[in-house]
């Protein structure tokens, strides 16, 4: 009974989110990010993941939670189809995983880098390409939203350098559940970014 209480705390505790709030101006964010940015390292490129190509490419994460967000999946491609890096996002009245997109034309949910490749600017290359290539149609006033776990220093110090300014702190009960294939998520409250 006692382990049983443990483990229902446990997964209580891993279920509360915490993050910051951050907003960017997408015309700033697009002149600062060109100055800092780096060519891909050889023998990588950039491509646009589609449900079409998704089963072309390998990959240690999981693509299709990818292409579950109504938006952008953008990854870089080592020659031997490998993904090493990728980014993920949703459009002004979709919802993301966590939150209802309202107060901007684009919230980059998730950016993910293959350890063997951090330090080399291709987060900063994803991210730059993915605002600069943003669908028109969703553009209303250049801003570009996102939440960092408070914790994740090097990412909030990145964003913090192209542009993005912290906004408010959210606090959420998040549960994720998998359910013919697809990850379903249950947040409590179900914020607005």
């Amino acid at each position: 009974m006692r382990s049983r209480i443990k483990r229902l705390l446990k997964r209580i505790r891993h279920s509360i989110r915490d993050y910051y709030v951050f907003y960017a101006d997408s015309t700033e964010l697009l002149d600062k990010a060109q100055k800092l940015l780096r060519p891909l390292p050889e023998g990588c490129e950039l491509v646009k993941l589609t449900s079409e190509n998704k089963n072309r490419y390998k990959c240690q994460w999981n693509v299709r939670q990818m292409l579950q967000a109504e938006g952008e999946a953008w990854a870089v491609v080592k020659d031997d189809n490998e993904i090493i890096a990728w980014h993920y996002g949703t459009y002004r009245d979709k919802t993301s995983m966590f939150f209802k997109v309202k107060n901007c034309d684009f919230e980059h949910i998730e950016l993910l880098t293959d350890e063997r490749f951090r330090r080399k600017g291709i987060g900063l290359y994803l991210l730059y390409q993915t605002v600069k290539n943003l669908d028109p149609k969703y553009v209303k006033n250049n801003k570009v939203g996102t939440c960092i776990k408070p914790d994740n220093i090097p990412s909030i110090k990145l964003h913090e350098l192209i542009g993005f300014r912290k906004y408010h702190r959210v606090i959420l009960f998040h549960w994720t559940r998998k359910k013919d294939g697809h990850y379903k998520y249950i947040n409590i409250p179900h914020y607005t970014i």
